[in-house]
């Protein structure tokens, strides 16, 4: 847990226990070319390998817009710990969620970005995405490489994220709500072993098609399930894409080595990547067949926390970032219910996981808590967007104390466990600290 120093006590600032960051999506918009206003930058080929993902509208709502104000929201209610006087108007709010401690802990609370590009238009109307990249990026008038939003993550160190995000997909009446998951190693490497073995690869097939992971995300219609996990796999190890239904590269389409892209502990120099490019059993191999796990990324990536943070754990399949996406969503819906907005009949499900190589669960350490919480083609979700960003501010504030600390409370099939994530063993590692270790200063 972070303290600060007997200096700071002495000035009566607060003492924090935890850190949260807040992080609502998108916020810029997607220009051409690509290649100026994109994302995910390649500093060895000086270029942007895709294009800036700028989020869902529908008649009037804009996801960068909505998830920010609810973000805000949420953050000023966790800023109200930091004083006597907001923690009791805090607890009185958690109270109604359940038992809160008799005195609530401060929680340092953070923005991954500023508002949306409409917000500061002229300020940044050169490089409308400069703010809002995922990825580092170049400024466009010195050329020094500034820190995306998963690097201005990193340098928080947080226990806790929690990305915000709705979707125009089709959804239930009621409206639908989802976590956004992605595996680790030990599933990935199902991939490895079905490019290395031909003979087993229908019995691999069939084992990925009956596993918790079966329901992977299409972002591509020319791939099936399996398919499109062997092309995420393959982007996760090599950077490419594999082609339609196939273990083979697709060497048209290279998405980076995203581990690099970043500032965190785990990526290489560059160097490294010119050094060892397209070595048979090296990580810079071209294909899974030749692909082999070496430096401190992938030592990461085969450790035991990021097991406890991506696989198994209180969901069954996930770990700690499927509980923590759940418990937000179970939150928001207690919230509804609490508000008279819904009852047990209107409130919207919680639908299959959103299954990816999604960026900021994986290249963080903290617990990321990802979830869509709105489908806008639902006029139950629509209106709750237009009307009620207040509820969804209060439960993400209420579920982020909960993840930290636990709020007892009476449970059912659409309330919350309210049981606090185990941070212990994340923080009394050998070697320190997880959480803290993720930062480059």
């Amino acid at each position: 847990m972070r303290v600060l120093s007997l200096v700071s006590v002495f000035v009566l600032m607060p003492v924090w226990a935890y850190r949260v960051v807040l992080d609502p999506g998108h916020g810029g918009r997607d220009l051409v070319p690509h290649s100026a206003y994109g994302d995910k930058y390649d500093r060895r080929l000086n270029y942007y390998l895709d294009k800036f993902r700028e989020g869902a509208r529908h008649r009037g709502i804009w996801e960068f817009e909505v998830m920010y104000d609810i973000a805000a929201k949420a953050k000023a209610l966790l800023d109200a710990t930091q004083s006597e006087s907001g923690k009791k108007q805090f607890a009185a709010i958690l109270s109604r969620y359940g038992q809160p401690m008799a005195e609530i802990p401060a929680i340092e609370a953070f923005l991954s970005r500023p508002p949306g590009y409409t917000e500061n238009y002229f300020q940044i109307r050169e490089d409308l995405n400069a703010p809002f990249r995922l990825y580092d990026y170049p400024d466009w008038r010195t050329g020094e490489i500034q820190p995306g939003t998963i690097s201005r993550i990193n340098a928080l160190a947080p226990e806790l994220v929690v990305t915000l995000h709705l979707t125009h997909t089709e959804a239930p009446k009621q409206g639908a709500m989802a976590t956004v998951i992605t595996p680790a190693f030990r599933t990935y490497a199902l991939a490895l072993r079905y490019a290395a073995d031909p003979a087993q690869r229908n019995q691999l097939k069939a084992q990925f098609l009956r596993s918790p992971w079966r329901n992977w995300f299409i972002s591509d219609n020319r791939y099936k399930k399996f398919g499109s996990f062997l092309a995420d796999a393959a982007i996760y190890f090599i950077g490419f894409w594999t082609l339609p239904e196939s273990s083979e590269t697709d060497f048209s389409r290279f998405r980076g080595y995203r581990q690099n892209l970043v500032r965190w502990v785990y990526a290489d120099r560059d160097e490294k990547v010119e050094e060892l490019y397209g070595q048979k059993n090296e990580r810079y191999a071209t294909t899974l067949a030749d692909f082999t796990p070496a430096g401190a990324f992938w030592e990461r990536e085969q450790g035991e926390p990021e097991k406890w943070r991506r696989e198994d754990g209180p969901e069954g399949f996930g770990g700690d970032n499927h509980y923590a996406g759940m418990e937000v969503l179970r939150y928001i819906r207690k919230a509804f219910l609490i508000h008279g907005i819904d009852t047990p009949k209107t409130a919207a499900k919680i639908i299959e996981p959103y299954i990816s190589t999604w960026a900021v669960p994986t290249y963080t350490n903290a617990i990321a808590a990802f979830v869509e919480i709105a489908h806008t083609t639902s006029q139950r979700d629509y209106m709750r967007m237009a009307r009620y960003r207040h509820i969804y501010a209060e439960a993400v504030a209420v579920a982020v104390y909960s993840l930290l600390y636990g709020l007892p409370q009476k449970t059912g099939a659409l309330l919350p466990r309210g049981k606090p994530l185990n941070l212990k063993r994340y923080e009394n590692l050998a070697g320190g600290n997880y959480f803290r270790r993720v930062s480059q200063n």
